[in-house]
C-alpha cells in the first residue's frame, strides 16, 4: 500500500486555524492517511502573524496527549515564512528552537508588503507581472532559510489569482524556477507538491517536477495546506501520481529534522 501523509496542516495553533489536533487528526484517519504533520505558522514578516507565532510547547502537549488514542502517527512541524530579509528567518529558528520540531516549511507568501493572498496584490498586476513577482521573491528568499525541510507551495500565488490560467507553469518564469529548483537540489532539499492551490481545477505541475528531477531534485512531500478537517489529505492521491510522472523517486518522513526516504 503507497504511504500516504499529509506534511502541511495547520490546526488553532495557527493564527488562521481554529479546529484541533485531535479534530485534524481524525480527519486524517477518515481519509486513510498513515501520518499528518502539523505545520502550524511562525511568520515574524507577516504583520498579521508576527505577534502570534505558534505556540509550539502547546502544540507539543496536546499531540503528546492525543496520539495514544490515534492510530495515524503525528508529528510536530512549523511553517516559516521567508523573505530576502534572512533576520526574519534568523528570528524564527531562534523561536523555534526548545521545540525540537520534526519538519520546517520554508514559505513565502508576500511580495514586498503585500500578501499575495489578498485581492490587492492583483489589483494592477496582469498575470505575467503578478506570477513574476512571486517566483522571483522564492529565488531571492529561499537561501536565507537553510534548515528548510522542503519549500513550500510554490504556486501559493495562485491560490486567490483572478486569472483565467491560474496554473504557474515552468515557462513563466525559467530562470527564476532553475534558481530555485537547482539550490535545493544541490544542498538535498525536497519540493512540496501542495494540493490547496488546484482548488478544482486539473492538478498542475508536471513540469516543474520535471525540471526537479532533471536538476538532481529526488524528493517530494506532499501537503494539502489544510485549515479545516474537511480538507485534510484533499487530492493527495493526484500528487502522488503527479510525481511519479515526473520522475520523483521519493517522498520522505521526517524526525526531528531528519528524512527517511520512502519510494514513490
Amino acid at each position: 500500500m503507497p504511504f500516504y501523509c499529509d506534511y502541511h496542516v495547520h490546526s488553532h495553533h495557527s493564527v488562521d486555524a481554529a479546529c484541533s489536533i485531535r479534530e485534524m487528526a481524525e480527519a486524517a484517519v477518515q481519509a486513510g492517511l498513515w501520518e499528518i504533520c502539523f505545520t502550524d505558522h511562525v511568520e515574524f514578516e507577516d504583520p498579521e502573524c508576527r505577534d502570534n507565532p505558534a505556540d509550539l510547547a502547546a502544540q507539543r502537549a496536546e499531540v503528546e496527549q492525543e496520539q495514544p488514542t490515534l492510530p495515524v502517527r503525528l508529528l510536530r512541524g512549523v511553517e516559516i515564512g521567508i523573505t530576502p530579509d534572512a533576520s526574519f528567518a534568523e528570528q524564527a529558528m531562534a523561536y523555534i528552537a526548545p521545540a525540537e520540531v520534526d519538519f520546517i516549511i520554508g514559505s513565502v507568501h508576500r511580495v514586498g508588503e503585500e500578501n499575495t493572498y489578498r485581492p490587492g496584490y492583483f489589483m494592477e498586476r496582469d498575470r505575467q507581472a503578478a506570477y513574476r513577482g512571486y517566483l522571483e521573491q522564492i529565488a531571492a528568499s529561499v537561501r536565507t532559510l537553510p534548515q528548510l525541510s522542503v519549500l513550500g507551495h510554490y504556486d501559493y500565488v495562485a491560490k486567490r489569482a483572478p486569472y483565467m490560467q491560474r496554473a504557474v507553469r515552468y515557462a513563466d518564469l525559467p530562470e527564476a524556477f532553475d534558481d530555485i529548483l537547482r539550490y535545493l537540489a544541490e544542498n538535498g532539499k525536497g519540493m512540496e507538491v501542495n494540493t490547496s492551490a488546484w482548488l478544482d481545477d486539473p492538478a498542475w505541475g508536471l513540469d516543474v517536477l520535471s525540471r526537479f528531477v532533471e536538476l538532481g531534485g529526488e524528493f517530494v512531500t506532499f501537503g494539502s495546506d489544510a485549515h479545516v478537517p474537511e480538507r485534510v489529505g484533499r487530492r493527495l492521491l493526484e500528487a502522488h501520481a503527479l510525481a511519479k510522472a515526473a520522475g520523483i523517486r521519493y517522498t520522505a518522513t521526517f524526525r526531528g529534522l531528519k528524512p527517511s526516504f520512502i519510494t514513490l
